[in-house]
């Protein structure tokens, strides 16, 4: 993520997997990729892109949170000043411009929200389930769960900060970087991916902490990474850059010529689908990002399941409905649903009540092919059949919503992807391997 961002995990779907459930098998409700820069709006200093939802910064000072916001972690407003913003896994923090931090949201492991840590601070990075600070003297202040270590102070002097899901990142005044928590060895708890062992005899001048990854921009400007690389999100592209930003399993970077690059996986669009212009600021979450241009305008893209990326003030409905998930037979992880070419397959989904059968956007669902290895989605995206041509029912009984999919025996040996895009503005994505 940024410096002042991470990548939490936890749970996506409220029925499904309940707040107490901290690692959850549908880490990814899998999001169509929008066509291009889901939301783009003037009027905010800083964006910080959280698990679920996203903060930002007013002109004011005051903070506008948006997205999941199950334990008041994306409340509309949160009265400033504020200079500064972190979104983390289930809480947000942000700094005032006397050096003071005040944080919302969920409170269950001490994060912060009901007693934030007093003094002055000039950075602030909020994580899954903990937060850190840099002080003005260049000490590290951590708070929140101390699992694997990530929590724990650090006395400086350091010049920059970044918590991530399970480790914590630092830059010394001499550029050297410093990672602490899981990853630095197998505990058979915390995964080991390598994400705190920082490369020996390279200075950076910031690092970046993400899940299961770490990315830093070298003192010659250059992106070097290190830890899990399932998705290429530890590849970076050549060049030199400005800012560097540790998703899930993404990453962005500002280039020197002020443009953007994202790089890792890529399902909710948010590697291929990048706005163009000039950036100051980029921050990476669980699966989509946002950005500040140098108009002064702000952009966010990728995954939008809890309306993280739809923007305020934009327009159309400010509510979104209480999607709660998806229903066997369909799964909700990054495994493809293997079923039979030609066969029906049922999309069950609940928005926790009766909204009336105009709940899906006009020409959806569609389908796209989709990269079987790579998840990568491509082409255009085709209106779907329904068996029958039954289209959209609902079940009062199950309160559940259900369009039963019509596959085509010629997708034999192929993969598609299958967007549920709701008149809430929120998108929804099914990958499906067909045989």
């Amino acid at each position: 993520m940024t410096l002042r961002s991470l990548s939490p995990i936890r749970p996506a779907f409220r029925l499904v997997l309940l707040p107490a459930a901290l690692i959850g098998l549908a880490l990814l409700a899998l999001l169509a990729a929008p066509p291009a820069a889901h939301a783009q709006a003037p009027g905010y200093t800083d964006v910080s892109a959280g698990r679920l939802f996203t903060c930002a910064v007013k002109s004011g000072g005051d903070v506008a949170c948006w997205g999941l916001n199950l334990w008041d972690q994306a409340p509309d407003l949160v009265t400033g000043p504020f200079s500064r913003v972190s979104a983390g896994g289930y809480h947000g923090c942000a700094l005032r411009p006397n050096g003071t931090i005040a944080c919302w949201g969920d409170d269950g492991e001490g994060m912060g929200v009901t007693s934030p840590p007093g003094g002055v601070f000039t950075q602030i990075s909020a994580a899954f389930n903990h937060s850190c600070g840099l002080r003005g003297n260049g000490d590290i202040d951590c708070w929140g769960a101390p699992t694997w270590g990530k929590a724990a102070d650090q006395a400086g002097p350091f010049v920059q900060v970044s918590a991530g899901y399970d480790h914590t990142c630092a830059v010394r005044s001499g550029g050297v970087a410093f990672c602490w928590g899981g990853g630095t060895t197998d505990t058979g708890i915390s995964p080991n991916f390598g994400q705190s062992i920082v490369p020996p005899g390279v200075t950076f001048t910031q690092v970046s902490a993400g899940q299961n990854h770490t990315c830093g921009i070298k003192t010659d400007g250059g992106i070097m990474c290190w830890g899990g690389d399932t998705w290429g999100q530890s590849t970076p592209p050549a060049g030199t850059f400005k800012q560097v930003a540790a998703g899930y399993l993404h990453t962005c970077a500002i280039r020197a010529d002020d443009s953007l690059t994202c790089w890792g996986y890529n399902l909710y669009g948010v590697v291929g689908h990048v706005p163009a212009g000039t950036f100051t600021q980029v921050s990476s979450g669980l699966g989509h990002s946002c950005a500040l241009s140098t108009d002064d305008l702000l952009y966010c893209w990728g995954r939008n399941d809890f309306g993280q990326t739809k923007i305020p003030n934009l327009g159309g409905p400010s509510e979104t409905f209480n999607w709660e998930g998806l229903y066997p037979p369909v799964e909700a992880d990054p495994a493809l649903n293997t079923v039979k070419a030609g066969s029906a397959v049922p999309l069950k989904f609940s928005l926790g009540g009766d909204y009336g059968l105009d709940v899906l956007d006009l020409d959806s669902p569609a389908s796209q092919p989709l990269d079987c290895t790579l998840l990568n989605p491509s082409g255009e995206l085709a209106p779907t059949r329904s068996a029958g041509g039954t289209g959209l029912s609902y079940d009062a009984a199950s309160d559940r919503y259900s369009y039963v999919w019509k596959t085509d025996k010629a997708w034999a040996g192929t993969c598609r992807a299958v967007s549920l895009q709701l008149t809430d503005g929120t998108e929804h994505l099914f990958a499906f391997r067909f045989k």
